[in-house]
């Protein structure tokens, strides 16, 4: 009978160790999951930045493009306007 009991006891001893570096290694991938993570967040933050600011040059570049179309089509009129009367009109100088 003491031999079973040892035998249990020593068993459960076994037992109890690798479920403990069973565990310990769980929680290591768990940590190393969560760093991963949080790595990925502080990506996402930078380049959710980084689009925010190419938006807003874009939109600045986009006005630009407006207005110099607007410009090329003014000089385009006043370039048609000479080869039709011989004068040269007045064109406004661009703003700045």
């Amino acid at each position: 009978m003491g031999r079973l009991v040892i035998g249990g006891v020593v068993v459960a001893i076994i037992a109890a160790l690798l479920f403990y570096f069973y565990s310990s290694g769980y929680r290591a991938q768990i940590d190393q999951q969560a760093q991963q993570v949080s790595q990925l967040n502080d990506q996402l933050l930078k380049l959710q930045n980084e689009n925010e600011q190419l938006k807003t040059q874009l939109s600045k570049v986009q006005a630009e493009q407006n207005i110099l179309a607007a410009q090329n089509e003014e000089m385009r009129k006043g370039i048609a306007e000479f080869k039709a009367t011989g004068k040269m009109p007045v064109i406004p100088p661009p703003p700045k």
